[in-house]
C-alpha cells in the first residue's frame, strides 16, 4: 500500500518537471523568433539607410547634371524633384499591395521560418 502513493507522487513530479520544461521551451522559442525578426529589422534599416545616402547623392549628381545640360540649377534640381514626386505618386498609390504585404509576408515568413534541426 506504500508504494501507491509513492508512484503517484512521482509522477506528479514527472508531469510537473515536463510542463515547466514545456512551458520554458516555448519561451525560449519566443525569444529566438523575436532576436530573428529584430535582427532582420536592423539589418532592413541598415540597408535602408545606406540606399537613402546613395540615393541623396545620386540626386544630387544628378541635379548637377541636368543643371549643366539646361544652363540652369534650378531647372536641374527641378527635374530631380518631379522625378521624386512620380515616385512618390507611385508608392502611395501600390503602398497597401507591394510594400505592406511585402513587409507582412517577410516578418510571417521570419516568424515561421522552420528549423534545419527539426
Amino acid at each position: 500500500m506504500s508504494e501507491q502513493p509513492s508512484f503517484f507522487e512521482e509522477l506528479k513530479q514527472i508531469i510537473i518537471a515536463y510542463f515547466e520544461a514545456k512551458v520554458q521551451l516555448y519561451r525560449i522559442s519566443a525569444y529566438e523568433k523575436v532576436a530573428k525578426v529584430m535582427a532582420v529589422l536592423f539589418s532592413s534599416i541598415v540597408i535602408t539607410i545606406l540606399i537613402f545616402f546613395l540615393l541623396f547623392f545620386l540626386s544630387i549628381s544628378g541635379g548637377f547634371y541636368f543643371a549643366a545640360l539646361l544652363n540652369s540649377n534650378a531647372l536641374g534640381f527641378l527635374i530631380i524633384f518631379g522625378l521624386y514626386v512620380i515616385l512618390l505618386i507611385f508608392v502611395i498609390i501600390y503602398k497597401k499591395t507591394i510594400l505592406e504585404k511585402y513587409i507582412t509576408n517577410k516578418v510571417i515568413e521570419q516568424l515561421f521560418e522552420k528549423e534545419d534541426n527539426e
